[in-house]
């Protein structure tokens, strides 16, 4: 994964028990709480949007990748945008973590690190298992590089599923740690960004790197979330576009020098630190209104999307190449330069919300089945 993708995503899987038997919950994020809590819709908003663009990252290096090419402003506003969607993905990600532990206890490690655990392992199973079938399907690919790709990648902490195994790792640690802020945690986290965002440290996979960059703002989701929430309902009109203003002017000043050797060390931290407030306020006001209603219910099946997409991303592009051999000299090259990514993101996060209809209520799939409640024993007479 290219550092122009910045950050896939979180999904939230949940379940309900009614009876003693688990039953399917139909949003799946990539958050699990084992029920749906009472929260800002905005969140779906957010989760919704940071999905999509992920989706839209994705969409330029698997073009690129299989010899497409694409407007140079589409590689540039995916830079741009790659500054927030996987910080927010990983704040949101910490939200309701900490009262999870508090009303679960013990069972709050089924629910959440374990779960991430299964559903790492399970899909990536399913990688492995598609991988070599897209390589056969693709002429300019084989069955055996494929898997050799996707087992190299996922032995590298680099496949498109880090982010699940981050999202176990985060939570497991956070269930060590508790529902109290703790100083010095917070303080390596910060530290751990300031080293992994500039890219001082450029001699690890895409998924080390964004493990150490990202723990902060999980943390901070965690143990502030309600401080967070509610700061984002009270921010007014003048001072979200002020945060906003404020993101531009980072862009403006990290941009240039971002490839620059020395230069691009500074200044890259503090882009994704105002692309935060300034897209919460934004979204949050934008949420439920005509144009960005998808979002929502894109936002409560990230998990589908997450997953899925780079599969049918990747499907799609072998099919197509069975008929165009050269793309460069092909009829498409036009339309594909110019309007190839938006069009190719719509029509996978469409095939991907169409597949978690057919398959919500399949048993594994999505999450592991919650656990059972404890029953009590009759007293005996």
């Amino acid at each position: 994964m290219s550092a122009g993708c910045r950050g896939l995503p979180l999904i939230k899987v949940g379940r309900s028990i009614r009876g003693g038997r688990p039953s399917v919950a139909q949003n799946h994020d990539i958050s699990p709480t084992g029920e749906a809590p009472s929260r800002d819709r905005w969140i779906d908003t957010v989760k919704g949007v940071a999905i999509a663009l992920v989706v839209f990252g994705h969409s330029i290096k698997i073009l690129t990748g299989d010899g497409w090419e694409v407007a140079n402003t589409w590689q540039q506003l995916n830079v741009v945008i790659g500054q927030w969607r996987m910080p927010v993905f990983m704040l949101v990600a910490g939200f309701f973590v900490t009262r999870s532990i508090t009303k679960y206890g013990s069972r709050f490690w089924r629910l959440r690190p374990l779960n991430m655990l299964w559903l790492f392992a399970f899909w990536t199973a399913v990688y492995w298992v598609a991988y070599p079938v897209i390589g056969a399907v693709d002429p300019g690919k084989t069955a055996g590089e494929m898997f050799t790709s996707i087992a190299r990648d996922t032995a590298m902490f680099h496949s498109y599923l880090w982010f699940l195994l981050a999202l176990a790792i985060y939570y497991a640690v956070q269930g060590l740690l508790g529902v109290d802020p703790r100083r010095w945690a917070v303080v390596l986290a910060s530290l751990l960004f300031l080293i992994f965002v500039p890219g001082i440290v450029d001699d690890v996979t895409w998924g080390v790197n964004e493990l150490g960059t990202n723990w902060l703002f999980f943390l901070v989701g965690a143990w502030w979330s309600e401080n967070i929430r509610s700061w984002v309902s009270r921010v007014r009109p003048w001072q979200g576009v002020l945060w906003c203003l404020a993101f531009a002017g980072a862009i403006v000043v990290w941009m240039p020098t971002r490839d620059v050797p020395v230069l691009q060390h500074f200044g890259a931290a503090l882009p994704p630190l105002l692309a935060l407030p300034a897209g919460l306020w934004l979204l949050s006001r934008l949420d439920g209104r005509p144009g960005l209603r998808w979002a929502r219910t894109v936002g409560t099946r990230s998990l589908a999307v997450y997953v899925l997409h780079p599969l049918l991303m990747q499907a799609l592009i072998a099919l197509v190449a069975l008929v165009v051999v050269d793309p460069s000299g092909s009829a498409l090259a036009a339309p594909v330069y110019w309007a190839g990514v938006p069009v190719f993101t719509v029509v996978a996060i469409l095939l991907c919300l169409a597949i978690h209809r057919l398959t919500a209520g399949v048993p594994y799939l999505w999450s592991l089945p919650a656990p059972r409640p404890t029953r009590e024993r009759a007293p005996s007479a």
